[in-house]
């Protein structure tokens, strides 16, 4: 993947998070509870989706590497 594609696949994933987050965060404001954990475990989604993101693909310079053939 691109280096470009990868930037805006990672504006739509901070976009989505914004308009999931924030209905929500302010829904649980309202009642008079606190959004903390809710919030805590959507931040920690949108890490690990950036990262998968990010995340570049190994090398193996060895394409035929089963422990059978060794």
């Amino acid at each position: 993947m691109s280096t470009a594609a990868k930037v805006l696949v990672t504006i739509g994933a901070i976009f989505a998070y914004i308009l999931i987050a924030t209905p929500i965060t302010a829904a649980m404001k309202e009642s008079g509870s606190s959004p903390g954990f809710i919030g805590l475990i959507l931040l920690v989604a949108l890490i690990g989706a950036i990262r998968a993101i990010w995340k570049k693909p190994k090398n193996n310079k060895d394409n035929n590497s089963s422990m059978l053939q060794k």
